[in-house]
C-alpha cells in the first residue's frame, strides 16, 4: 500500500517569456516538495529526467519548454544540489535536444552534464509488480532522487502523458516498440507496465509543465493549448490523479489500474486548484502506434511477431510442474505432454513464467530484427548526438 497522502500544488504561470514570473510559480511547487523530501537538498545528486520526444522547430510542444526546464535546474542548484539532465528522446541524443534548444552553453555554465541514458538493467523487484522482464535506465540509482519533469499532452493510447507515463522514456528507445506491441492489444498491460516502473523509479520531485498543453493527436503532433498552470508533487501518481481530471479525462486508466492495485495515493492539494479548461482528447485508441500513426492490423501483427522478444522454453532443464501455466496472467501457456507450449500471438510478454520457473528452464530471446533495430538505434542516435 502507497503512503496515505501525498500533496499536490498548482502555480498560475501565462507564458514562459517572463522569466521572473515563471521562476516564482516553479518555487511555489518545489517549495512544498523540498519540505516533503526534508526541507534541504543541499550536497544531494538530482537526476532530472524531463520529457524529451523530439525537438523539431522552434516552441515545440512535444517537449518541456526549455525554460521550464532551465529555471527549474537553477532553482535546484540554488538550493544546493548537484543536477545532472539524462534522458533518452525518441530519435535524437538528450545532448542534441538541448542543443536545438539553445540551452548547451548556459547549462555548460551552470556545471550540468547532459547524457542519454546507456546502461539499462532489470527493474528492481517491488510487491505486487506484474512484469518480470523490464529493464530500464539503471543511472538514477547513482542519484539521491529523480526529478521527473513531464509536459501535459495527450496521446494516443494512454489518453495522456503526464509524470507516470514519462518515466516509459527510461525503457531503451529500440524496446520501446517492442513493449508498445506486446502489451499493445491490451491497454490495461500497459498501464500496469508504467505502474511497474514508477514503483521502481519513484521519483521524489515531480513538475508538469502545463503552461501549453498538447491536445488532440498527441504525443507528437498535435495542437498547442494554453492552459497557464504549473504543478508539482512529491509523487508523480498523485500529481497524476489529480491533474487528469482537471483536463478532461477522468478515468485515466493508470490511475484506474492504480486503484485496482491498492497503490492509489490520497491528494492533499495545496493553494487551491486553479481553473482549467480540459483537453480536446484523442479519439479512442485503435490500431494506433505511440506516434499516433496508423498500423494495418496484418502489419501490427507482422511485427509484433518480427520485434518483440519471446520466451524461449530449454526442453532439458524442464521438469514439467506446471507452475509456469498458474503463474500466466492470460493463460496463453498451456502444459502438453508435460512441456509448456507458448501461444505467442496471445503472449503479453510479462515473462512471468520465466520468473517464476524453478529450473531456469525458460529463458528469453530477443529476435533477429529487434537486435538490428537496436544496431540502427546506435547509428541514428551516433549522427544525431
Amino acid at each position: 500500500m502507497m503512503e496515505s497522502k501525498f500533496r499536490v500544488a498548482y502555480s498560475r504561470c501565462p507564458s514562459y517569456t517572463d522569466r521572473k514570473r515563471l521562476r516564482a510559480a516553479l518555487e511555489e511547487v518545489i517549495s512544498i516538495q523540498l519540505e516533503d523530501f526534508g526541507g534541504s537538498v543541499s550536497g544531494k545528486k538530482l537526476m532530472f529526467k524531463p520529457n524529451f520526444l523530439a525537438w523539431r522547430r522552434d516552441g515545440d510542444i512535444a517537449c518541456v519548454h526549455p525554460a521550464f526546464l532551465l529555471e527549474s535546474v537553477k532553482i535546484f542548484l540554488d538550493a544546493g544540489a548537484r543536477v545532472s539532465i539524462i534522458e533518452t528522446p525518441a530519435v535524437q541524443t538528450a545532448p542534441a535536444v538541448v542543443r536545438a534548444m539553445k540551452l548547451d552553453g548556459e547549462l555548460a555554465k551552470l556545471g550540468v552534464p547532459v547524457a542519454s541514458f546507456a546502461e539499462f538493467a532489470p527493474i528492481r523487484p517491488v510487491p505486487g509488480q506484474c512484469f518480470h522482464h523490464v529493464e530500464i535506465a539503471r543511472e538514477y540509482l547513482d542519484y539521491d532522487a529523480v526529478v521527473d519533469v513531464a509536459k501535459a499532452k495527450t496521446h494516443g493510447m494512454m489518453m495522456l502523458t503526464l509524470c507516470v507515463k514519462n518515466l516509459f522514456g527510461m525503457i531503451k528507445g529500440s524496446e520501446r516498440l517492442g513493449w508498445h506491441l506486446a502489451v499493445g492489444k491490451n491497454f490495461e498491460r500497459f498501464a500496469d507496465l508504467l505502474l511497474d516502473i514508477y514503483l521502481a523509479v519513484r521519483p521524489r520531485f515531480n513538475l508538469l509543465d502545463g503552461i501549453i498543453c498538447m491536445e488532440g493527436n498527441g504525443p507528437g503532433s498535435g495542437t498547442p493549448a494554453e492552459r497557464g498552470f504549473i504543478a508539482g508533487s512529491s509523487d508523480a501518481l498523485a500529481l497524476d490523479a489529480s491533474v487528469a481530471p482537471l483536463l478532461g479525462c477522468e478515468n485515466l486508466l493508470i490511475l484506474e489500474n492504480a486503484r485496482k492495485r491498492g497503490i492509489l495515493p490520497d491528494v492533499e492539494i495545496v493553494g487551491g486548484i486553479p481553473e482549467i479548461r480540459r483537453l480536446r482528447l484523442p479519439p479512442p485508441p485503435g490500431f494506433l502506434c505511440e506516434w499516433g500513426a496508423p498500423l494495418p492490423p496484418f502489419f501490427k501483427k507482422f511485427l509484433r511477431e518480427a520485434v518483440v522478444a519471446k520466451p524461449i522454453l530449454n526442453p532439458k532443464l524442464c521438469i514439467g510442474c506446471g507452475l509456469c501455466e498458474k503463474m500466466c496472467p492470460p493463460a496463453s501457456l498451456k502444459i502438453k505432454n508435460a512441456k509448456p507450449v507458448f501461444d505467442l500471438p496471445n503472449c503479453i510478454r510479462c515473462f512471468c513464467c520465466q520468473e517464476h520457473c524453478p529450473k531456469g528452464a525458460i529463458t528469453t530471446r530477443k529476435t533477429m530484427m529487434m537486435k538490428a533495430c537496436e544496431k540502427v538505434e546506435e547509428a541514428v542516435r551516433f549522427l544525431f548526438r
